[in-house]
């Protein structure tokens, strides 16, 4: 499957849902600075991260996140613009552990650190330039842009990002979602969506069975009635 982002509405309007199919791209990015499993894992999340806020941005607009934290990887670093263009690279890239985490995946935290931040800087062109940064709270990523979009932007969200790795540290599946609630959204509408969420798998499974951006919005949509796309 090649690699696509999809946007889409769901619930009337009050939910908006962008998911992606990041493989090919995680795959070079892999290639291209020799990331060891754990290294390609949390670069590939962040990558992924990247591109749904360079997805949100207004035309010309640039985004750059930089992860430091007090892991081994060091710095992450990604951008990303509106048409879905999107690099990053890391500090070291020769992290792995051969121990996997407590529940059975690459130890992304360990290697990302739990103290240090996240920064977002959005190019908004004619040189202006608006910063915004968090604390790290998770270092697995995805809790951790949760967290900028909920304290920063002002959004609530949840983003869901991963990596599957192969035995022989290629890339086998990329990609993820981030969805946002709107303006309408009630309690009962977020107590559904939390509940399409814990019926998911891992996105990263979601990918490397098959599932498309569109099948992956539809699953957190609770059916395909709920979603305009």
């Amino acid at each position: 499957m090649k690699d696509y982002l999809v946007k889409a509405l769901a619930y009337d309007g009050r939910v908006r849902i962008y998911a992606a199919v990041t493989t090919d791209t995680v795959s070079e990015g892999q290639k291209r600075h020799d990331t060891w499993p754990v290294a390609s894992a949390a670069l590939g999340r962040t990558m992924t991260a990247t591109l749904f806020l360079g997805a949100m941005q207004k035309e010309n607009q640039k985004i750059t996140a930089k992860i430091e934290g007090n892991g081994p990887i060091g710095t992450i670093i990604a951008d990303s613009d509106t048409q879905g263009a999107i690099r990053g690279y890391v500090t070291n890239p020769h992290v792995n552990f051969v121990e996997l985490n407590e529940v059975g995946k690459l130890d992304v935290r360990r290697g990302v650190g739990t103290e240090g931040t996240l920064s977002v800087v959005k190019d908004l062109g004619f040189g202006e330039n608006f910063t915004g940064q968090i604390p790290i709270v998770s270092g697995e990523i995805a809790e951790d842009f949760t967290y900028y979009l909920a304290n920063s932007e002002q959004i609530n969200s949840s983003v869901g990002v991963g990596v599957l790795v192969n035995p022989d540290t290629t890339i086998k599946a990329a990609g993820g979602f981030m969805l946002q609630l709107l303006p309408g959204a009630d309690d009962s509408l977020i107590t559904e969506i939390e509940k399409n969420l814990a019926k998911c798998p891992t996105v990263s499974r979601m990918i490397d069975s098959g599932e498309t951006p569109e099948s992956i919005i539809t699953l957190l949509a609770g059916g395909e009635d709920n979603v305009k796309f």
